[in-house]
């Protein structure tokens, strides 16, 4: 279920609360005070102090529908509302004690408990959602923080990369040159090779850009299609490693076009960082815990213990095998842009296992 729903199913528990206040206060009102009242000053004052703090429930599920709280934080306002109705009815149950055990119960203890409990409901859930948008605020300061951080590495890191593959395609250009004393080069290969690899870091900073901002264009995709096409695409990149492949069809994910991404550098990472011809790695993707579970698992050398806790962050690599420390790090913050988890473990006797949820499926 989307957090979107999750969030609506919670907001119409706190409006149908909130309702059931209003109707039944303004009932009780009609039946206890109605052949009473004669004038409309004292009815408007009656029906308000009776359906009042119902409509402020009913009004604080509409805040909660149209909100950017978090699933947690709107639980925490629907179970502070309904804590607070019982807390409060519970007081008026106490009070009444002695005369609901004589059984000297009527209509004027059922309307105290309404107008009570209501006061107690619409209290809990205000304050619900202020702590929610207090969480909420602090988390997106910490998001800012870290999206900062993001943008100045990958401003870093695009100069650096960059300006090295403009200096290798200037030598690559130079050895066009009949003249050039370096025939052992290939040129036009070295300067496509170059130039793809320049296109690649663009784009690899493009989907890093669009998972922080929240920009990109978000649509049910074919998660069974992706990966078996990053599957087929590895293999041909790594034909002497064997890959099985156990992924149920139409499986469908909330996502956007980089979501293709996420598998590609994690296969990438297996087949770099190991011997291909030795390597056998497995890729499964099903159903699991109301989303879809993808796993995939290697037999290689595994991820060195210097580097396992922070493999996620941005410019972790291992020493050994170049690159710019960047893919593990765009799989994650994909995946956690689209409501998702990841994780990495070793896998025994050797090599690593990678778990990658995504909600709704």
């Amino acid at each position: 279920m989307s957090e979107r729903r999750r969030r609506s199913r919670l907001a119409a528990l706190i409006g149908a609360i909130g309702i059931g206040f209003a109707v039944s206060g303004l009932a009780l009102w009609f039946a206890l005070y109605r052949p009473r009242t004669t004038a409309i000053s004292q009815a408007v004052l009656g029906i308000v102090v009776h359906v009042l703090f119902g409509y402020i429930v009913v009004m604080s599920g509409l805040v909660v529908h149209r909100s950017r709280l978090s699933t947690s934080e709107c639980v925490l306002a629907a179970k502070r509302c309904v804590g607070g109705g019982l807390l409060m009815g519970a007081l008026v149950v106490w009070r009444a004690a002695p005369d609901l055990r004589s059984g000297a119960v009527g209509l004027p203890f059922f309307n105290e408990l309404v107008v009570v409990s209501s006061v107690g409901a619409a209290a809990g859930v205000l304050v619900g959602i202020n702590r929610g948008r207090a969480e909420r605020n602090r988390r997106l300061a910490a998001r800012k923080d870290d999206r900062e951080e993001t943008l100045v590495f990958l401003l870093r890191l695009l100069d650096h990369d960059i300006q090295n593959h403009l200096s290798a395609i200037s030598s690559y250009n130079d050895a066009i040159d009949p003249d050039s004393v370096d025939s052992t080069l290939d040129p036009v290969e070295g300067i496509e090779s170059r130039t793809a690899d320049i296109e690649r870091l663009l784009e690899t900073a493009n989907a890093v850009l669009e998972s922080e901002t929240g920009e990109g264009e978000s649509r049910r995709i074919d998660l069974s299609a992706v990966l078996r096409e990053q599957v087929a695409a590895t293999r041909a990149d790594a034909p002497r490693a064997t890959i099985e492949t156990d992924i149920e069809d139409g499986l469908t994910v909330e996502s956007n076009r980089f979501v293709g991404e996420v598998f590609h550098n994690i296969l990438d990472n297996a087949v770099v960082h190991n011997p291909p011809a030795e390597l056998s790695v497995s890729v499964s993707a099903g159903a699991a815990d109301g989303g879809v579970l993808v796993r995939i698992v290697d037999d290689g050398d595994g991820i060195p213990d210097r580097i396992r806790e922070e493999v996620f962050d941005p410019g972790v690599r291992d020493d050994s095998s170049g690159g710019d420390g960047l893919g593990l790090y765009l799989a994650r913050k994909l995946v956690e842009s689209y409501g998702g988890a990841i994780e990495v473990a070793d896998r025994s006797p050797s090599g690593t296992r990678f778990r990658v949820w995504f909600p709704g499926g």
